[in-house]
């Protein structure tokens, strides 16, 4: 609309102009403003337009390049923030150090010097494990077996260097490695050994990981070596001359191995028979014998006596009431005696007594059992005695062989432990035989005790039916 009222004032815009001025008035003015004002401002938008968009062209570009002059930046400045980052903690550091007082720095000071203390006794202990090891496989090791090449000064290092010692006897891991291939592919060397009978031989000794054999140089005896104590001459079992001697060239053979080194015979020879553990008892054995002979014994006699009881019944009992109420007393003595028990015996004094009152037959019912009870309990006290002196006897023949064995220690020391091991074993031997005599003798007092318990109960028992059947009876 705009647009065509602005081809018409063009057009008739001449014959505006000849007006004057002061024609014109103020309204015609402001109508001519309001007109021409967006016909101006519509020709210079697009210019700006252009140049805004030419601006922002440019200002992209410029952002562009320093965003790549950025990127391209940024690794060398982080670089230098990680360089500043770091040495900004190492002035921090520094700065602490300073900042620590005197004493904090003294107890730092101090636990440094522990802790290489401590690192110094780790080097010794270390070292001086090396040591022992070198030692023990030189000192203790088997018969023919090659030697450890270590020189005697790493072994013998100065103790006050912890750490130059522990590098220096490092070799002899070295050295105990090399000895253990030596082993496992065998070694030979030249010595001596004797037989079972003591006959010493010169021959040569050859090893096998951990077993060794003996081949006399005459080859007409040899066998494997059994373990022994260091510094002794070893001594072998006796076994084929031939198959050693091929052994010791080289050539394949079989021969008998013993797995547990020598460990099997040894506990062969140490294992001794009954006869033998009595003479090593000693003194103290006899007793504890003799205390077994008599358990035994007595023991034996009353399991015989028991064993010949047969238990009545109470049919039995009323037979015999039977026969006296029909009065054939001869009939009722005679089942009396004739019952393997003691209460037959009983029954026999009861019947004689049977003319008397109740009362008096059950008196005497008693009477005859306290003498029942005595004759069923004989002998036990003898047992009971037996179970529990042998193992006071035992404990008695222990502390003497114990005080002798100290008494070896007071002469000879106790640097080696076998003799002491053996003193000591063969002191509780006596320990061993009292268990042994009072565990059975215990058992069988009990066993007699309740079967003598038994008979007294069942004599009592047909003991108090009779009566019961005579009151009946009145």
């Amino acid at each position: 609309m705009h647009l065509f009222k602005s081809v018409f004032i063009r057009v008739h815009l001449p014959n505006c102009l000849n007006l004057s001025s002061s024609a014109i008035s103020a309204p015609l003015r402001l109508w001519f403003l309001f007109v021409f004002t967006p016909l101006a401002a519509q020709t210079e938008v697009p210019a700006a337009l252009e140049k805004a968009k030419t601006d922002l062209t440019a200002t992209l570009a410029d952002l562009e390049k320093t965003r790549a002059a950025i990127t391209a930046g940024k690794p060398a400045l982080s670089a230098e923030f990680a360089k500043a980052e770091l040495e900004l903690r190492e002035k921090r550091r520094l700065v602490r150090i300073v900042r620590l007082s005197k004493e904090d720095r003294a107890e730092e000071l101090r636990q440094l010097r522990t802790d290489l203390a401590a690192r110094q006794q780790d080097a010794t202990y270390l070292a001086g494990l090396l040591k022992d090891h070198a030692l023990k496989t030189t000192t203790l090791s088997t018969p023919g077996a090659a030697p450890l090449e270590i020189p005697p000064a790493i072994i013998a290092a100065n103790p006050d260097a912890p750490a130059e010692a522990l590098a220096g006897r490092l070799l002899i891991l070295d050295a105990a490695i090399d000895r253990m291939e030596a082993l496992l592919g065998g070694s030979t060397s030249p010595g001596q050994a004797s037989d079972p009978e003591g006959k010493i031989s010169q021959g040569t000794l050859a090893a096998l990981g951990p077993v060794s054999f003996f081949l006399s140089d005459d080859k007409t005896t040899g066998g494997d070596i059994i373990a022994s104590a260091p510094g002794e001459i070893p001594h072998y079992v006796p076994g084929s001359a031939e198959d050693f001697a091929a052994l010791i060239t080289g050539k394949e053979v079989a021969l008998p191995l013993d797995p547990s080194g020598g460990n099997a015979r040894a506990m062969d020879e140490i294992d001794s028979g009954f006869l033998d553990m009595i003479r090593k008892g000693g003194l103290w054995v006899w007793p504890i014998m003799f205390l077994a002979l008599i358990s035994l014994v007595f023991g034996l006699v009353k399991l015989a006596r028991f064993a010949r009881y047969r238990e009545p019944t109470d049919a039995w009992v009323s037979a015999i009431l039977a026969a006296l109420r029909t009065g054939d007393r001869e009939k009722a003595a005679a089942l009396a005696y004739g019952q393997k028990h003691p209460a037959g015996a009983v029954m026999e004094k009861l019947i004689s007594v049977s003319e008397n009152s109740a009362d008096l037959v059950e008196e005497t019912l008693y009477e005859q059992l306290m003498a029942v009870q005595s004759k069923a309990s004989s002998l036990l006290p003898v047992i009971a005695i037996t179970a529990a002196t042998s193992p006071l006897l035992g404990l008695l023949g222990t502390v003497s062989g114990m005080i002798t064995t100290f008494n070896l220690i007071t002469l000879f020391g106790s640097g080696d432990p076998k003799p002491l091991a053996g003193g000591i074993s063969e002191a509780l031997i006596t320990t061993l035989f009292g268990l042994v005599v009072a565990i059975p003798a215990l058992i069988l007092h009990a066993f007699l005790s309740r079967r003598a318990q038994g008979i007294v109960q069942t004599t009592e028992r047909l003991g108090l039916s009779f009566v019961n059947g005579l009151r009946t009876k009145l």
